[in-house]
């Protein structure tokens, strides 16, 4: 490691532990792999018991009683003593202007979330809306401060390039550097372990008494989010049950392990559509959540991965993180066409893809891939695949970057009508602080009155309803 390079920051917005959904996963690694080249910080969301990798220090912003603007401000701090940021979201609200115009900042956009919050708002209006137009704003800013931005595939790129076109970042200094913009977007998607995965404990079949040696283990080993199709998944296994009953289908992750992350209606939805069809707990399981250096058990004890999602825009774009798993542990997968992971599928012939929410199509392409030989032929191409997939190899742009960052152009920086809207974006977080503060205090004293007139009574519902502040609340937390 060369102390002498700059000093990183990664900011981890999600759960990093034990149990991590795919951007604590990705912040783990990405700390891991810079850490080897230069001193790094992971700034987590939580307290963590994990040992850190060589190189990388770990340093909680959060916590069970922490405020919004306690984290706010603790992850300023933390910018204002790095020289490099890699973050999805920048804490823009509480850092001063000119901190931010002298650090280099790396904004992540591999995960498309403005898309995802779209699915949200399509499924919930009332309660989805108002905080996809908030993340719409959040976004502008994050694509006017950064230095360089990472995104996890060539198709993603494109979505995001013509985004920094609408943000006037397509300047002149990074087509001279690099006619195809890399130093401004350049494509760093999920890796895989260095080393071949290990059996280290039970999987499936030895965890649910129901799942014999001889049977076919379908595992569903992604989450189970709105915008993804677990109701196809169960209909297309009910048609090969009836074909083949020693098939099982087991989702490994029903709810994050992100405490922020509330279990999504598909999550209900699935598990009674498994038992009205009556394959609950017979051919159909819901497993919570399995510990992130347990889940290669999981997937070595199955036969065929399956990842299928509903037709969205927020599929076109989406970079299925799970589906690193099943190429490092050799697993082939029946996947939904449309995103760029179903398109290695065909390209490398690991797996069988069709069409979003064709039950029979589905069914059809699982018993295509119990075939002996057809599976032989598909484990063989993953192996393969996975040799030049690791977090090392991926993560070569975002090892240049902070090795010697730059900053090209005159597009990001601090002038002076950028100065004016930094203060009044902070004015906005220091009322929604008071805000908060006047609410809690009218909500006590309120409830103070009620218990002195008619004894101990239940807390009041929340009285501050109006729009604009609401609104406001909002622009405060996601500072």
């Amino acid at each position: 490691m060369d102390d002498a390079r700059p000093n990183v920051l990664l900011i981890a917005s999600d759960t990093v532990g034990e149990r991590m959904a795919g951007s604590g996963i990705r912040y783990w690694n990405l700390a891991r792999v810079i850490g080897a080249q230069q001193p790094v910080t992971l700034a987590t969301p939580n307290a963590i018991t994990l040992e850190a990798p060589s190189g990388v220090t770990i340093v909680p912003y959060g916590g069970s009683d922490a405020s919004e603007d306690d984290r706010g401000r603790r992850l300023a701090e933390l910018v204002a003593a790095h020289d490099v940021v890699v973050a999805q979201h920048l804490p823009y609200l509480y850092t001063d202007a000119d901190v931010l115009a002298s650090r280099a900042l790396v904004v992540d956009l591999y995960a498309p979330w403005i898309l995802e919050k779209l699915e949200y708002s399509r499924i919930d209006p009332e309660r989805g809306e108002p905080n996809r137009k908030d993340d719409v704003t959040i976004l502008t800013r994050l694509l006017s401060l950064g230095d360089f931005f990472l995104c996890a595939s060539e198709r993603q790129r494109d979505f995001w390039l013509g985004a920094l076109a609408t943000a006037g970042r397509l300047d002149l200094a990074h087509a001279q550097a690099n006619p195809e913009l890399r130093t401004l977007l350049d494509v760093v998607p999920f890796g895989l372990p260095p080393d071949k995965p290990i059996k280290t404990g039970p999987g499936p079949r030895g965890t649910i008494d129901a799942i014999n040696d001889g049977d076919i283990v379908l595992l569903w080993n992604g989450g189970l989010w709105n915008w993804l199709d677990p109701l196809t998944a169960i209909r297309a296994t009910r048609l090969v049950v009836a074909r083949e009953p020693r098939v099982k289908l087991v989702f490994m992750g029903t709810r994050s392990p992100g405490s922020q992350v509330a279990e999504m209606e598909v999550a209900g939805a699935a598990r009674n559509l498994a038992s009205e069809l009556e394959l609950l707990d017979t051919h159909v399981f819901f497993n919570d959540w399995v510990p992130y250096d347990q889940r290669q058990n999981w997937l070595l004890e199955s036969d065929l991965a399956l990842s299928l999602h509903v037709a969205t825009v927020e599929a076109r774009y989406a970079y299925r993180t799970r589906m690193l798993d099943n190429i490092w542990c050799g697993l082939p997968a029946v996947v939904t066409a449309g995103d760029v992971l179903a398109d290695a599928v065909i390209e490398h012939d690991i797996g069988e893809v069709a069409p979003p929410g064709d039950i029979d199509a589905v069914a059809a392409a699982i018993e295509r891939a119990f075939d002996r030989n057809r599976a032989r032929a598909m484990r063989a191409n993953l192996a393969t695949l996975a040799v030049n997939r690791t977090w090392e190899a991926v993560s070569a742009p975002l090892l240049a970057y902070c090795a010697k960052p730059w900053k090209l152009g005159a597009s990001r920086g601090v002038d002076t009508a950028g100065a004016y809207l930094h203060q009044l974006e902070r004015l906005y977080s220091q009322t929604a602080g008071y805000a908060r503060d006047l609410e809690r205090v009218v909500s006590e004293k309120d409830a103070a009155l009620v218990e002195m007139a008619t004894g101990p009574a239940r807390p009041p519902k929340r009285v501050l309803t109006r729009p604009d502040l609401g609104s406001l609340l909002r622009r405060g937390k996601r500072g």
